[in-house]
């Protein structure tokens, strides 16, 4: 208490003219209609600025939450979509909408291997299961192949050994995407008939033909087409509608039947060994 006397003391004629400055310049403010005006005006600016920083630092503090509530609000929204869909989608894919629409956030993704793997922060206990099919906000993202407790491993499209059975979205033929290993924004259409109309900008998606992902499922969009005097097949581009550069959230679909269906598909192969 000393030193603060003391303080005040050693400083009293300095405090003294600022508030004699602060008490004119408030007679000033309150007898002059034009200088009170400019006062106000320049004192709601100023706070109206301070508050908007202080609103930006607050959005920017809660933006992981807020990105967590739209992602699993998306899971919400795509889960209704799929369970509106027509009776002959119903038919063939049975949708299990306790798994349909599970969020997850993307933690790690490769692009430039051979074989690119992501690793997703959501697993057993969430109830992510090996085989899952996996998409996101724009189309097919991969397949799960690994679970631990609360993390999975998906293989991406960018993957040697993914190949997805798909069908030409105009005239719904199948055929097959595949990614050779080159850019990871595109991959290659193969397997599409030569006598079936094909122009850039088709549109290609999942044929449903699997226990994977269910029918028409974006793939990608086609940007190349070639066709070999001799060839049975184009030889055609798309490209991927899934950009595995900004890829941050994504999605599993869980088909009822899934594992039944696995399970006779790993007989056959083991019967033509």
């Amino acid at each position: 208490m000393e030193r603060l006397f003391q303080f005040l003391y050693k400083y009293r004629t300095f405090i003294l003219l600022v508030v004699l400055e602060g008490i004119c310049f408030w007679i000033i403010v309150q007898s002059n209609s034009y200088q009170g005006a400019k006062y106000y005006t320049t004192s709601n600016q100023f706070v109206a600025s301070i508050n908007a920083a202080s609103d930006q630092v607050g959005d920017f503090i809660h933006l992981p939450d807020q990105n967590k509530q739209l992602a699993e609000e998306n899971a919400r929204l795509r889960q209704r979509l799929l369970l509106l869909s027509d009776s002959m989608y119903m038919t063939k894919f049975l949708l299990d909408s306790s798994h349909l629409g599970i969020e997850a956030k993307v933690i790690d993704n490769s692009l430039f291997l051979r074989n690119n793997y992501l690793t997703i922060n959501k697993g057993a206990e969430q109830g992510v299961r090996k085989g899952m099919g996996v998409v996101g906000s724009d189309g097919v993202v991969g397949q799960v192949m690994h679970t631990s407790k609360n993390y999975a491993t998906v293989i991406s499209v960018l993957h040697g050994k993914s190949m997805i059975s798909a069908h030409h979205r105009p005239t719904r033929t199948l055929c097959s995407v595949v990614w050779k290993g080159e850019n990871p924004l595109y991959a290659d259409l193969e397997y599409l008939p030569r006598h079936i109309p094909i122009m850039v900008g088709d549109s290609v998606s999942t044929s449903g033909y699997n226990s994977t992902y269910p029918e028409d499922q974006m793939i990608g969009i086609v940007s190349e087409v070639h066709l070999d005097d001799d060839a049975t097949f184009y030889r055609a581009k798309i490209k991927l509608s899934t950009n595995f550069y900004t890829i941050d959230h994504v999605y599993m679909l869980d088909l009822v039947g899934q594992e039944e269906i696995d399970s006779l598909n790993v007989k056959i192969d083991q019967q033509y060994e």
